[in-house]
């Protein structure tokens, strides 16, 4: 309830571009108080700036957003393309999976399949494999705190020490020229080293990232094996297998 909340807080700040905490508070409804708490949280994640006088936005261009918070951002869509993406894997796959949310829904699916390997940079994919058979590589690295993925030049040697059958993607945006892009320089530096490594590279993505534009591109959509999304009108690409999911 209260991520969906702060969700809500967030979209409204960045619509108006700057509110006092007496503004946010009659808008949802809720004391002063917990309109300062919510501030307070935003704040620590890095989303806003906060003031005596009121709170500003801090742009999502330039700041990871935690994979918490988007894992609660068009839920049914995300699980439609990560079923999708399911049907892909077969046994003796060795498979790569990226610290995005969408892709985070994957696990469900492959925690019960025989015979493959997951190799990944995400804490959250990792321990929801716990428990499970499947074999999981953790790549290390440096931590952020925001998506809980591991990145930098650790992360990229060691992803290197694999040759992947399928890896999977999720951007932050998918920009007007075609390219996939994410918000920050070690994020799309991950992501390139792993497609390097793989025979086939698929890409994740619902309709709302479609026309963004984010400062770091890490591949044209054209470099993608697959495109899998909910988007029904965009044509996408010229060379890639498009996989369209309807609700």
């Amino acid at each position: 309830m209260r991520e969906l909340r702060l969700l809500d807080i967030l979209g409204t700040i960045r619509e108006k571009g700057y509110m006092t905490t007496q503004e946010l508070a009659e808008k949802f409804n809720v004391s002063v108080s917990t309109i300062r708490r919510d501030l307070s949280e935003l704040n620590r994640r890095g989303m806003v700036s906060v003031s005596k006088n009121g709170v500003v936005p801090i742009s999502e261009t330039i700041v990871d957003t935690p994979v918490g918070f988007r894992s609660t951002v068009n839920v049914q869509a995300k699980a439609l393309i990560a079923r999708n993406a399911l049907q892909l894997v077969s046994s003796g796959s060795v498979i790569f999976l990226d610290s995005s949310s969408t892709v985070l829904q994957m696990v469900s699916g492959l925690r019960n399949m025989r015979n493959i390997v997951v190799v990944t940079n995400s804490l959250p994919v990792a321990t929801r494999f716990q428990g499970s058979l499947v074999p999981v590589h953790l790549l290390g690295g440096e931590m952020s705190t925001l998506s809980k993925g591991f990145f930098g030049p650790a992360a990229e040697e060691a992803v290197r020490a694999f040759n992947f059958d399928l890896a999977f993607f999720s951007p932050v945006a998918v920009t007007p020229t075609g390219f996939a892009a994410e918000t920050t320089e070690y994020a799309a530096s991950l992501r390139r080293a792993a497609m390097e490594q793989a025979q086939s590279a698929v890409l994740l993505f619902d309709h709302s990232k479609i026309g963004l534009t984010r400062p770091y591109n890490f591949a044209h959509l054209d470099a993608f094996r697959y495109l899998i999304t909910d988007d029904e009108k965009h044509p996408l690409s010229a060379r890639a297998i498009v996989r369209r999911v309807h609700a």
